[in-house]
């Protein structure tokens, strides 16, 4: 009889079906814990833990290597630099500056001083900065009018 071991818990049964696809493409068996209590009603799924993708255990060194590498698991201490970009009129928003990719998203992020004086001053100006971030070469940056 097999040891099974967690691999990887999930909140949505979806998300561990598709890394259980992943692992089961490189010829590894698996099981899945505890997915028909999260589908039956989902506001269990923190309550049991989520939804644990198991893998035997002497293939579990095995499991993380490829999870890290489908991107299922990001090590954690990798911090991102917002890098400054010179934007002008022709600039186009709509690209990574650095890949050229048009995978990219946007973020909002508090800025703490604006909300500081805001509470001082009383008057109502954004409190939001804007920035990009690429999904491809994940670099982070924000447009500066030149």
């Amino acid at each position: 009889m097999d040891n099974w071991i967690t691999v990887l818990a999930f909140t949505f049964p979806v998300e561990a079906h598709m890394a259980q696809g992943f692992l089961e493409s490189e010829g590894l068996r698996t099981m899945l814990k505890d997915e028909l209590t999260v589908q039956v009603n989902s506001f269990y799924s923190n309550a049991v833990g989520g939804v644990k993708l198991q893998v035997r255990e002497n293939d579990y060194d095995e499991a993380l290597m490829i999870l890290k590498k489908g991107g299922y698991i990001v090590e954690s201490g990798t911090s991102t630099k917002t890098e400054d970009v010179q934007a002008d009129e022709k600039t186009n928003k709509n690209v990574c500056p650095f890949c050229q990719s048009e995978n990219i998203g946007k973020n909002k992020d508090l800025d703490i001083f604006s909300v500081i004086v805001y509470f001082i001053l009383g008057a109502f100006f954004p409190i939001f900065k804007s920035s990009y971030r690429c999904f491809d070469c994940e670099k982070e940056w924000k447009f500066n009018k030149s």
